[in-house]
């Protein structure tokens, strides 16, 4: 698993009534390769991706209010990875602020951990990004 992109939008782009603690919305691009192929198990098995920046911690549970909600699906962390094949995922969360600390965790306990930067960089995240502002 390669962190490969991160971008920071406006969490309330498309709508300033929504109750978000979160400032922005952030985008995080994965590629996921595997030599025999499979699936990284879901939520439903304690796999989480979270946000954390000092005590402030935050889960990728499933963040409907995300500008891009609807519009990635197809870029699921838990979807299937054919053996030998990167697959892109993009994983989404509310936070407070740039920066901090990525943490992949899964059902054994193994913990993949990413200093983020302050500012946008990488690739990946665009099928995403193109849609802070506007509908899908």
């Amino acid at each position: 698993m390669t962190l490969t992109g991160v971008a920071y939008r406006d969490a309330l782009a498309k709508d300033k009534t929504l109750p978000l603690t979160g400032k922005y919305a952030l985008a995080v691009a994965l590629t996921l390769e595997s030599e025999n192929g499979g699936t990284f198990k879901g939520y439903g098995k304690d796999n989480l991706i979270k946000w954390s920046y000092g005590p402030e911690m935050n889960k990728a549970s499933r963040y409907y209010d995300a500008p891009w909600d609807g519009c990635i699906d197809s870029y699921t962390p838990w979807g299937k990875v054919a053996a030998g094949q990167p697959y892109l995922a993009i994983s989404s969360m509310n936070i407070s602020r740039r920066g901090g600390n990525l943490l992949m965790e899964d059902s054994y306990g193994s913990i993949a951990r990413w200093d983020l930067p302050q500012e946008d960089t990488g690739t990946g995240t665009e099928p995403a990004t193109k849609y802070a502002t506007t509908d899908c």
